[in-house]
């Protein structure tokens, strides 16, 4: 339905990327994972109109009620779903995301929220994390089918997160920026398809898997009073105890390893993040001073983190 009551403002909203710092893989079998927001955002800008409209850069048409490409249907329904319950929220919405897709770094969520969080703020409404998260979910729904919940947290809330299907979502108190490195192959991966991997390892080694598991929990439990306490230059076993364990499962690739190595030679504690068979690595320094490793097919990038969470602000 037309929205006839819009503002005369331009709007700007950012919302954050994020990694598992730990347990990806044992969260789905009962574990804890950590997940941390990092410096990598997505941004939307919005005008009121009488009418919604949704475009990227990236995609030749706009999503609008004339057609819309496949990857803006979830952002187009979880926003028709908003505007019809806060008036005001209807315009145009141009969303540009410097976060790689289909990478493990959460780049749908980023973009739900920082959608979720302009339309909020363009009906002149607060945009709170909890009501971020709550409509961001919409879209992950569509995105993912049955979602943790763990993306949209960490981008709604911007906080270093503990989280487990039995406990939920555990804010971390993490004081402090602090200095991480992503180092990306390039190469997408197919979530559903390294869960498949782990099933399969899990069906044929039921006591080592079990163990595994034991271990991670109690591993990613300790991870997170390290980094509640300051302690983060502890981290590095557990950090290393989860690569290694992620290789085992069948989840790090070649490629993934050769990262890991070399991002390992050049002072950091690297490890993959998401769900492997491709993405990204990440790496905690080891003291200061550490530069950044140069990658052939690759790239790599110095971030913060905790980064915050999603923001809007009008610009006109």
């Amino acid at each position: 339905m037309p929205d006839d009551i819009h503002r005369n403002v331009i709007v700007e909203a950012r919302a954050p990327a994020k990694v598992i710092m730990v347990g990806e893989h044992f969260v789905v079998h009962g574990g804890y994972a950590i997940a941390a927001p990092i410096s990598i955002w997505a941004r939307v800008r919005a005008e009121g109109g009488r009418t919604l409209s949704i475009e990227s850069p990236a995609l030749p048409h706009p999503c609008d009620d004339r057609g819309c490409p496949d990857e803006l249907i979830p952002f187009y329904e979880m926003l028709s779903s908003l505007t019809s319950r806060i008036r005001g929220a209807t315009g145009r919405y141009v969303i540009e995301s410097a976060i790689p897709m289909a990478s493990g770094l959460g780049s749908s969520a980023a973009i739900a929220a920082s959608l979720a969080a302009a339309s909020l703020k363009l009906a002149g409404e607060p945009p709170s994390p909890e009501r971020v998260f709550e409509y961001s979910m919409i879209a992950e729904r569509m995105v993912h089918g049955h979602p943790s919940g763990v993306d949209p947290a960490v981008a709604s809330y911007g906080t270093v997160i503990l989280y487990s299907t039995s406990d939920g979502i555990r804010e971390l108190d993490v004081e402090g920026r602090r200095r991480m490195a992503i180092c990306c192959t390039g190469r997408s991966r197919s979530t559903a398809k390294m869960i498949e991997v782990v099933d399969r390892f899990r069906s044929r080694n039921p006591d080592l898997f079990w163990g595994m598991l034991e271990t991670s929990r109690g591993l990613a439990l300790e991870a997170s009073r390290m980094l509640e306490e300051g302690r983060e230059e502890e981290l590095a076993p557990i950090i290393r105890w989860h690569q290694n364990a992620l290789r085992l499962l069948g989840v790090s690739t070649d490629d993934l390893d050769e990262v890991v190595e070399l991002m390992e030679g050049r002072g950091f504690t690297a490890k993959l993040t998401g769900a492997g068979g491709g993405g990204c690595v990440i790496g905690l320094p080891r003291g200061r001073g550490v530069e950044l490793p140069q990658m052939a097919g690759g790239s790599c990038l110095e971030v913060e983190y905790p980064s915050g969470g999603a923001e809007a602000w009008e610009v006109q």
